[in-house]
């Protein structure tokens, strides 16, 4: 009877661990939840202003370099050497006043002393030559002389530029030689000839000199202030994206982005948008870099 019980209870027993084995190694675990599709959606964060109508000045950029109103080397009218300079580098000059001494290139004579003079007013520029050096007449430059009361910068436009640029256009110059100080001038003088070849028109621009700070050499940027559009669409530079050629811009409209084909009229630290937006459109300025059309957003001030 009893090996009868014992049987039985390691039968039971064997059950049990059977049946506890199987709850420990087969069983699957407790399904978990799928996140909804909504949370897994994450918001980008991004910066935007209100499309807003404002004047837009027209101003065109370019590059030059600065040169005295009136240049002109000094040439001696005979044959010679050099025997000295009567005036230095940088010491002022009057029209036709002596600026060097020729012993002229005679044999069996004993003349005065050949004076070369300046054709213009002005600064002595540059001096060229050591004293002995040969002279030919007409030929070989003495010094140059620069009137530096008046310093011009001539460049050339491009061919979409020429409606809107004219005489009297102000004009503003920053100088590496200068940092932080502009120099005011106006478009003085513009070609009635294009470059066939460049497309491109010559333009002067004059600017006063009268601390003789600008001189001839100098490398400038020019600003050119050819206009102001009025109460036009204006958005900053940033943004706007380029594809294929084509301009794009992300609007927000509720929580979503946008992607809007625009067309851009004049631009400096702004553009004008001539199509494709209206005023009080709220328009990403910042994170809109990778920002695919349709995105979440979350838009901070």
């Amino acid at each position: 009877m009893k090996i009868k019980k014992a049987v039985i209870f390691l039968i039971i027993a064997h059950i049990v661990g059977i049946f506890f084995l199987k709850r420990v190694f087969f069983s699957k675990p407790a399904d978990k939840k799928a996140p909804s599709k909504s949370a897994a959606i994450e918001a980008l964060t991004v910066r935007a202003v209100w499309l807003k109508r404002e004047d837009l000045d027209l101003i065109f950029s370019y590059v030059g370099n600065i040169k005295a109103r009136n240049e002109a080397k000094v040439y001696s009218k005979v044959n010679g050497k050099l025997d000295s300079y009567v005036l230095s580098e940088g010491d002022k000059v009057e029209k036709d006043q002596t600026v060097a001494l020729v012993e002229r290139d005679e044999t069996g004579l004993k003349y005065e002393l050949a004076r070369v003079s300046s054709p213009i007013y002005g600064v002595v520029g540059k001096t060229f030559l050591d004293k002995g050096e040969n002279i030919l007449a007409q030929s070989t430059p003495v010094a140059l002389v620069v009137d530096t009361r008046e310093a011009v910068v001539r460049i050339d436009i491009p061919e979409q530029d020429i409606p809107y640029v004219s005489k009297g256009c102000p004009a503003s110059l920053k100088l590496d030689s200068y940092p932080g100080e502009v120099f005011i001038g106006e478009v003085s003088k513009i070609s009635e000839v294009l470059d066939a070849v460049t497309r491109t028109l010559n333009v002067e621009i004059t600017i006063a000199n009268p601390d003789n700070k600008l001189k001839s050499g100098m490398f400038a940027r020019i600003d050119i202030l050819a206009g102001k559009r009025q109460r036009v669409l204006a958005l900053p530079q940033d943004a706007l994206s380029k594809e294929d050629g084509s301009y794009y811009v992300f609007v927000v409209e509720g929580d979503k982005a946008r992607k809007v084909k625009v067309e851009i009229g004049i631009s400096n630290d702004k553009v004008e948008i001539l199509k494709g937006l209206e005023e009080n459109q709220k328009v990403i300025v910042f994170g809109q870099q990778g920002l695919r059309d349709g995105a979440v957003v979350k838009v901070v001030e």
